[in-house]
């Protein structure tokens, strides 16, 4: 669990990621070698990652969806680890209900998911039978609004 210190830390960084040290320390009330000790810790422990993360959309990646794929429950590890490696997968989970995997995907546009079942999906026998759920208006995404971490840790309380 997260101390207030870093759970406001990880808030100050996900406001900007290339804050100084000197500047997060004042911000916080500590001393900067807190700071610097603090944020080696967390990402030694793999909590965070300070990286750009760029926005899809901006980036032509208009035509996102969401697929649920059925698959061969012997072969389900594998046909994750395959889908993994493609570059229009953002996400992939092993899930449980109706189907066996979740994906996000990005795409340019139609044409790039029609590639994609045609080119891959179909190309994998143990892949039974798949959904797709089009987006159509983005109400909340990961790229656009970072994660309120101090309200999510709050409501497991």
């Amino acid at each position: 669990m997260l101390d207030k210190l870093n759970q406001r830390l990880i808030q100050e960084l996900q406001n900007d990621g290339r804050t100084s040290n000197r500047v997060l320390a004042r911000k916080l009330g500590v001393s900067e070698g807190t700071i610097r000790k603090r944020i080696s810790d967390l990402r030694s422990k793999n909590v965070i990652k300070i990286v750009a993360q760029p926005d899809p959309y901006k980036l032509g990646c208009r035509f996102i969806c969401i697929m649920g794929l059925e698959v061969k429950l012997a072969d389900l590890h594998a046909v994750g680890e395959e889908l993994a490696q493609c570059p229009n997968v953002y996400y992939l989970a092993h899930v449980t209900g109706a189907v066996d995997l979740m994906a996000i995907l990005l795409f340019r546009d139609s044409e790039g998911l029609a590639d994609f079942i045609r080119n891959k999906i179909s190309r994998i026998p143990s892949i039974l039978k798949t959904q797709t759920f089009v987006n159509m208006d983005i109400v909340k995404s990961p790229w656009a609004e970072a994660l309120d971490v101090m309200s999510l840790l709050a409501s497991g309380d």
